[in-house]
């Protein structure tokens, strides 16, 4: 029984030998890492609200174009049958448009090759406006493609049916525009800014210039009623001033220590898939609470962004890329140099076909249970990418072979 005790504690020694001589490894990842915090973004703007809205108005403008002071935002109809006749005025008045730009193309004699690429040209960029989403803007380009097209077929146009046309449907028009004359008014902006159609109420409440002493408490109490319960429909929208905007959030004290006044930071609009770069405008906060009040200023517009008023937020501090290297597979090595020095290297172990070596890194930022650290492109005493980092073995030291 001793003798066969003996054999077997052998066997498993081997094996174990075998099995842990053959390390377990992971591959250096090219990683970028946020050090961020999460938070609850609230928009603050210099915003006027605007009166008149209702079921007989007409918008010109769409939420988030800016206009000038006095351009003209929407026609005020002064009933429902003036609206419905309005609303046979539109395509009155764009057939008109197309039959004048047939007019002036039916003896263009252009090149068309050159006017093809032009089209091609003009729906990738009504694509793009499209995906911006400027009403303003898409009804022009909409126009400049129709203009192509007509030109691409101005040998193929009849000009006098054209024409008869044409002076059958200004007659209609002209008809209609006498009936509406004196039952139609402009509403216009008060101020040059961005136009917004939401009006939520807070327009009165959450303004830039009550930021710099705004306490936690104060803002709760501001932001404490719902949006839709201050809703009014004798609006038509409202302006944003002025080429800021600011954003306030209520953050934990141990953020707020790591935050001064002028520091440049990124905020992520997680809702909106929309990162803009901000700078730190207030941190207001009594040394002994658990939260402060952080104001953000931002000077980057987006035709969503002059809408939002409450969205989540991620604020990033900084950002870290470099390669992801598990806490685990961390390793010092010491060493002695030619004046008996002693020193002491932080690195990890790869795997490199059969052979151990270690790699000193440096590192850039710790994240619960890796590492990102600093990648070299050439350098091959650095960690590159790729490499077959080793999370789990014995025996490790440095131009070794790994027994099989």
């Amino acid at each position: 029984m001793m003798i066969a005790a003996v054999v077997l504690l052998y066997i498993g020694r081997s094996f174990f030998g075998i099995f842990s001589a053959a390390p377990e490894t992971t591959p250096a990842m090219r990683v970028t890492v946020n050090d961020s915090f999460t938070a609850d973004g609230w928009f603050v703007r210099d915003e006027i609200t605007i009166k008149g809205g209702g079921e007989s108005v007409k918008h010109i403008v769409y939420s988030g174009e800016r206009v000038q002071k006095n351009a003209p935002l929407a026609v005020v109809y002064g009933d429902d049958e003036a609206l419905e006749l309005s609303r046979q005025l539109d395509p009155l008045d764009d057939r008109i448009s197309q039959l004048d730009t047939a007019l002036q193309t039916a003896n263009d004699s252009s090149d068309t090759a050159k006017i093809d690429q032009q089209i091609t040209l003009a729906i990738q960029n009504l694509a793009a406006e499209t995906k911006e989403g400027s009403g303003s803007v898409l009804t022009s380009s909409s126009a400049s493609l129709r203009t192509l097209s007509l030109r691409r077929a101005a040998d193929q146009l009849d000009s006098a049916s054209i024409r008869a046309e044409r002076d059958s449907l200004s007659a209609q028009r002209d008809s209609l525009q006498q009936s509406l004359s004196g039952r139609t008014a402009e509403l216009k902006a008060p101020c040059s800014g961005y136009f917004s159609e939401i009006v939520d109420g807070f327009e009165d409440t959450l303004k830039p210039a009550s930021l710099s002493g705004l306490t936690v408490a104060r803002f709760r109490e501001l932001t404490s009623k719902a949006p839709e319960t201050r809703h009014s429909s004798s609006t038509l929208g409202k302006m944003v001033q002025g080429f800021s905007w600011y954003l306030a959030c209520e953050i934990p004290a141990e953020q707020a220590e790591r935050l001064q006044i002028g520091q440049e930071l990124k905020v992520n609009f997680t809702q909106a898939s929309l990162t803009s770069p901000v700078t730190v405008y207030a941190v207001n906060w009594e040394h002994d609470d658990d939260t402060a009040l952080l104001v953000l200023e931002g000077t980057d517009f987006n035709s969503g962004m002059v809408s939002m008023r409450q969205q989540p937020v991620e604020i990033i501090i900084a950002s870290y890329t470099g390669l992801s290297v598990p806490k685990s597979a961390l390793r010092v090595e010491e060493w002695t140099d030619s004046n008996g020095e002693k020193h002491k290297d932080t690195g990890v172990f790869i795997l490199s076909g059969s052979v151990r070596k270690f790699k000193v890194i440096n590192k850039l930022y710790e994240t619960d249970d890796s590492y990102i650290v600093e990648q070299s492109a050439t350098d091959s005493d650095m960690l590159v990418e790729q490499d077959q980092v080793i999370v789990r073995g014995t025996d490790l030291k440095d131009n070794t072979v790994v027994k099989t």
